[in-house]
């Protein structure tokens, strides 16, 4: 037992290790315009910085997850398609509806590829490991999709979308104390820091791998409780966000508002 916990440890930091060697690389390399954008602060920075949180959370699913590689595939998966909007992406249309109204228009997003991409990436994983049959492998398609989308929804302040993740990590942990959530909390608190500094922009790329990180970690839990009511949190989020602006709501409440100044910058 004492053997099997001491390799877990040397696992996890490891992870954590190599999670810092390519925060600190990553803010070594000169990127070229391409891969930069404009932040609300004037300031032209990386776009592609999520990479290395979906990196960093790979590593763990390996390391601890009860299906790891299907988990490292998933994170893997959001990634790539995140990072396909990240760079080819345009501002021009935002949210469901506006992919929805450039299909009509003939046009097809790299948004609307990620819209699409979600969900079937969620059904390939969710049915391949729990079958056709298991009732909560539709709850974890629906947890998942919703759960990659609401994150990315918070991605429109430094740290904002990394900080709300690591606070619900740690509200998961008080349920379900396990390696795994101790592990992306502290990779998670490693690769914010840049981000909350806004020295560069976390993007799609780490948003939505992100938010299917933490389904991941819920459905590693195998707490029924916690999986549902966490499908329907997120779910909600995504609903209220149609109709409002989460930074609005966010700026309206005195706690939330509180929270949000200590996630990163936000002058």
């Amino acid at each position: 037992m004492n053997a099997s916990i001491n390799l877990l440890a040397i696992r996890l930091l490891v992870a954590i290790g190599i999670t810092i060697i390519l925060v600190i690389v990553m803010l070594q390399v000169k990127w070229s315009n391409r891969f930069c954008r404009q932040n609300a602060y004037g300031a032209f920075i990386p776009v592609t910085y999520g990479v290395i949180p979906a990196i960093a959370l790979m590593m763990i699913m390996l390391v601890v997850h009860p299906t790891p590689l299907s988990a490292c595939l998933l994170v893997l998966g959001f990634c790539i398609v995140g990072l396909l909007d990240d760079i080819y992406g345009s501002a021009a249309y935002r949210g469901i509806k506006g992919h929805l109204s450039a299909l009509r228009q003939g046009t097809i997003t790299t948004g609307l590829i990620k819209l699409v991409a979600s969900p079937i990436m969620a059904t390939l994983f969710a049915v391949s490991e729990y079958g056709f049959q298991n009732w909560l492998a539709y709850v974890y398609i629906i947890m998942i999709a919703a759960s990659s989308n609401a994150f990315n929804l918070l991605d429109l302040r430094p740290g904002r979308s990394q900080g709300f993740a690591i606070i619900s990590l740690l509200g998961i942990l008080i349920i379900f104390p396990a390696p795994i959530v101790v592990g992306a909390i502290l990779v998670l608190l490693i690769t914010i820091i840049p981000d909350a500094r806004a020295k560069v922009m976390m993007g799609d790329s780490g948003a939505i791998a992100i938010g299917a990180g933490i389904a991941l970690v819920v459905i590693a839990s195998s707490n029924i409780t916690l999986s549902v009511t966490y499908t329907i949190l997120v779910v909600w989020l995504n609903l209220v966000a149609e109709k409002y602006s989460l930074g609005t709501l966010i700026a309206q409440n005195v706690v939330l508002r509180k929270i949000d100044s200590l996630l990163g910058r936000r002058t």
